[in-house]
């Protein structure tokens, strides 16, 4: 259930980068607009409320009511965005997408926590990942379709609605096994009483911090580069918004099924060796996707762009499962959902937040020097691909010091 949540989740909030040529079009928006509409306008309440949220999870509200009302929220939100009239209205929509989303990630990784042990959890969180490259399927896939066939409105409307029934099902066959256990265990005393006190908890943990930095530069230039991937299609290689919707979501959406699975299922399988691993195979993948990036890029076709992008998309999505993974064995008991939260507020902040607008923006000024939108887009998308080298440093760092902290873990 929480694996259909969550792609009901990136499915909203990835449906709407299908959708920003239309939008550009009919608004008469700038790159750097779409990159606002996209990402800081979804993520500014997102990574504020997220805290707050999380707070409450660790401290016994029922984390499935939580995460079934905010389902209602993002899903209303969603399909309210379908009868904006101007671009103001449409970024209060993004901005109330993102308040309901706010409610989700940290409680449901806590929930996964609490049903497998340290071993197994890269697993559980590599199939809960694969969430995020199945919404892409359907958010680029359906939203494509729809919005050629019968306008970019109704395919927001189509994809928000599903959303309230969801949470219906949710509340009535998923229960919290800690509310279970409440009345038969005392409950555990709280690892830090305060917000503060909770992030010298985590920040004292120098694996956790260089954790956060690797997954929000990894973000800035993961999640910059998917905002304009079918913008990049339709601009270069001139193809519609169905076609860039069903061969780039499904092709995107395989490659990262196989990445966020197989980045799991490596961090358990030489984790269980040694903790570094756990780290330093979404670091070897970092810096094996660079080139691959480029040369998708300034290939000539659609088809071998398609191609080489395969690449990068699965190795990029190896360091999800790890992350939440290590988010949660990194955290006391009654600070997981918190860790999560601290993570999520730091990852969207920069990779959703400022990723697209300030991808956008470096698009705006290459294509004001080439006299061209898709080559302003084409070099803006080479040169963001080096951040993935600091990547790559932060959790190569983060693996030295990994078995000691989560010695120290309690």
């Amino acid at each position: 259930m929480l694996t259909l949540i969550y792609a009901i989740s990136v499915m909203d909030r990835k449906i709407i980068t299908i959708l920003q040529e239309p939008i550009k079009r009919e608004f008469v928006l700038s790159d750097w607009q779409l990159g606002l509409m996209s990402g800081f306008a979804f993520v500014s309440l997102y990574i504020v409320l997220g805290i707050p949220v999380a707070r409450a999870a660790d401290r016994g509200v029922n984390r499935v009511s939580i995460i079934a009302y905010s389902l209602i929220i993002w899903s209303a939100a969603t399909a309210a965005c379908g009868f904006v009239q101007n671009y103001a209205q449409l970024v209060a929509s993004r901005i109330a997408v993102g308040i309901g989303e706010a409610g989700f990630g940290p409680p449901a990784q806590s929930l996964i926590a609490d049903h497998y042990v340290p071993t197994e959890r890269g697993r559980a969180m590599g199939i809960f990942a694969l969430a995020a490259p199945a919404g892409i399927i359907l958010g680029l896939g359906l939203g494509g379709a729809v919005s050629q066939a019968f306008g970019w409105r109704v395919a927001l409307l189509l994809v928000g609605l599903p959303g309230v029934l969801l949470a219906l099902i949710l509340k009535l066959t998923v229960k919290d096994p800690r509310n279970s256990k409440a009345a038969k265990a005392p409950a555990a005393r709280p690892a830090a009483s305060s917000l503060r006190e909770a992030a010298k908890v985590m920040a004292a943990k120098r694996s956790y911090v260089l954790l956060l930095c690797g997954a929000s530069t990894g973000a800035f230039a993961n999640l910059g580069l998917q905002s304009w991937y079918p913008s990049f299609f339709v601009r270069s290689f001139g193809m519609s918004l169905g076609a860039v919707g069903v061969t780039w979501g499904i092709a995107a959406g395989v490659a990262g099924l196989l990445g966020a699975y197989g980045g799991g299922w490596l961090a358990d399988r030489f984790g269980a060796r040694d903790p570094k691993f756990v780290l330093l195979v979404p670091a070897v993948a970092m810096l094996l996707s660079i080139p691959f990036q480029i040369v998708a890029v300034l290939a000539g076709s659609w088809l071998l762009a398609l191609l080489f992008l395969l690449v990068p998309t699965a190795l990029n999505a190896m360091y999800i499962a790890p992350t939440m993974s290590l988010n949660q064995s990194l955290a006391p008991t009654s600070l997981r959902a918190t860790s999560a939260a601290f993570s999520t507020l730091v990852v969207n902040l920069v990779g959703l937040g400022l990723g697209p607008v300030l991808l956008g923006l470096v698009s705006d000024i290459f294509a004001s020097i080439a006299g061209d939108t898709g080559e302003g887009l084409r070099l803006a998308l080479i040169a963001i691909s080096p951040l993935y080298l600091l990547t790559a440093a932060c959790f190569a760092l983060a693996s030295r010091s990994l078995a000691r902290d989560l010695d120290m873990t309690e």
